[in-house]
């Protein structure tokens, strides 16, 4: 039954239990602002306040940086613009804009799911698998891209569902677009999003002939003239993109080495076991999907083969092609792969509802039993993630300098004198700027240097420094006019910062 009321009331639900999930502790867990999130928080921050970007440009469409001459895609920077147009600029406020998306991706989930099984009650089933889904649940607290190609994907898959229900050319169309749109979300939606569009017009075109096919082609195309526009006004991006990502060292990788790489992605310790290496992707504790789905995964494959329907055929393709950026950039890490999210948990949804529908009632009973285990994994998942894993991943967050940064910023209020920051602490001119905003210091940012060797021989007395306590070179500034006033360490204990201000200089005729 999918009445209008039940449809609503379950809608409502999923946002309800979406923000309860993903907005709770948004500014505490993870417990610092990495710096590209600082960086990205930083241009959206320019877009809301001045229309610019950090470099002056207005509204560009790329968001081009000296340590990432392809520039930051405009879907993250405008949504999280947006939403700094209505929220302070803190740690939570910055994340907001990406729960809100991930809390997206459910109900379109649910949307779609419906759909396809015709069902308010398995749409819901399956809205609460991507829910507890591992790496879309911790991405999902992160200002970080790949995430924000995932609802266009939902919004081509619904589509191309009522595309299925009632094919007309218009419909084609309209799945083709947001597809296009899509391309904006994340670089590596550049080349996921026209192999969706290949299996979109080859439906089309088999269903409706060449004249729906070519509309459909012309409307994606037409999403991307202003992508276009830029690459012609900006012709250095193809050759920034290549360097970036080193795409020239793999162009000539053997066969042998692709094929590596794709069968790695199905690694089953990768995918349902501990996930990412990386602790921004993964808590070590679970795997991309819940551990159910290595059971689900291989059963909705053998549905859809049965069933030999589009939209299921789409899917599969969508879930079998997700390593395909990972081969082309040399390696696969969860942030590149994200787009394996909407298929992996459609493809389990269709074995589960195969088993639903065993005649057998044990078959039935041992599968609502299996699908309990995935909250039951996530309460697991939740607990590490609120307890332990703040601490643990903090090394991999490079703005593990907040304690001092904000610890200088204190120092500073009681003088004028000029700020003295180590480029050996990693990435710190993002994340100084994020936290001199984010406390209303922004009188600081005019105040601050940065030094690579040394600082400057005339510092004036009064001047404050930061510099990593490891660095010789900054032990040794405690000999050379400067006084040690504390010694900051991070939360996690692994690193720690030495805070120092200018001695008085003792006149020649007095020594």
């Amino acid at each position: 039954m999918m009445s209008r009321t039940s449809t609503v009331l379950s809608i409502v639900l999923l946002v309800v239990a979406g923000g309860l999930l993903y907005a709770t502790r948004l500014g505490e867990v993870p417990v610092y602002v990495m710096h590209d999130e600082a960086q990205g928080a930083l241009q959206a921050h320019a877009i809301a306040t001045t229309g610019r970007d950090l470099s002056g440009r207005l509204l560009p469409l790329y968001f081009t940086e000296p340590e990432f001459p392809p520039g930051r895609d405009p879907a993250l920077i405008y949504v999280t613009a947006a939403g700094l147009k209505l929220l302070p600029f803190n740690e939570a406020a910055v994340r907001t804009p990406t729960a809100v998306i991930a809390v997206l991706n459910v109900v379109l989930t649910f949307l779609v799911a419906r759909r396809l099984f015709q069902s308010n009650a398995m749409g819901l089933v399956v809205a609460g698998m991507l829910l507890l889904t591992p790496i879309h649940f911790i991405r999902g607290r992160l200002l970080l891209s790949p995430l924000y190609s995932i609802p266009f994907i939902f919004a081509w898959l619904w589509s191309f569902a009522r595309f299925d229900e009632e094919r007309t050319s218009r419909r084609l169309v309209m799945a083709a677009i947001w597809l296009g749109l899509g391309a904006y979300s994340y670089l590596a939606a550049v080349v996921m999003m026209p192999v969706y569009l290949a299996v979109t017009l080859a439906i089309g075109y088999r269903r409706l002939g060449p004249g729906a096919a070519a509309r459909a082609a012309a409307a994606f195309a037409a999403t991307l003239i202003p992508m276009v526009w830029w690459y012609v006004t900006h012709p250095e991006r193809n050759s920034q993109i290549i360097s970036a990502y080193q795409l020239d060292a793999n162009a000539e990788s053997p066969l042998t080495r692709w094929i590596g790489m794709y069968w790695s992605f199905f690694d089953p310790a990768f995918l349902f076991v501990s996930g990412d290496a990386s602790l921004i992707n993964s808590t070590r504790e679970a795997g991309f999907f819940p551990m159910v789905f290595a059971l689900l995964l291989p059963l909705g494959l053998y549905e859809v083969v049965r069933l030999r329907q589009p939209l299921p055929t789409a899917i599969a393709i969508g879930f079998v092609t997700a390593p395909l950026v990972s081969m082309i950039s040399g390696a696969i890490e969860m942030n590149r792969v994200m787009f394996a999210i909407p298929f992996g948990v459609l493809l389990a949804a269709y074995g589960a509802h195969m088993l639903l529908r065993a005649r057998p009632i044990a078959i039935r009973v041992a599968t609502v039993l299996l699908l309990l285990t995935i909250p039951w994994q996530f309460a697991g998942l939740y607990a590490g993630y609120f307890g332990g894993y703040g601490r643990t991943a903090s090394p991999w967050l490079a703005g593990n300098v907040r304690e001092a940064l904000r610890a200088i910023m204190a120092q500073a209020e009681t003088g004028q004198g000029p700020v003295y920051i180590s480029q050996e602490i990693e990435w710190v001119h993002r994340t100084w700027r994020f936290y001199a905003i984010t406390d209303g210091r922004m009188d600081l940012i005019d105040r601050t240097s940065y030094y690579m060797d040394t600082p400057p021989a005339d510092a004036p007395p009064g001047a404050l420094l930061i510099c990593p306590a490891s660095s010789e070179r900054c032990r040794a500034l405690k000999d050379d006019g400067w006084l040690e006033t504390a010694t900051v360490p991070s939360l996690d204990g692994s690193r720690a910062f030495i805070l120092l201000t200018r001695r008085e200089r003792v006149a020649a005729g007095r020594q």
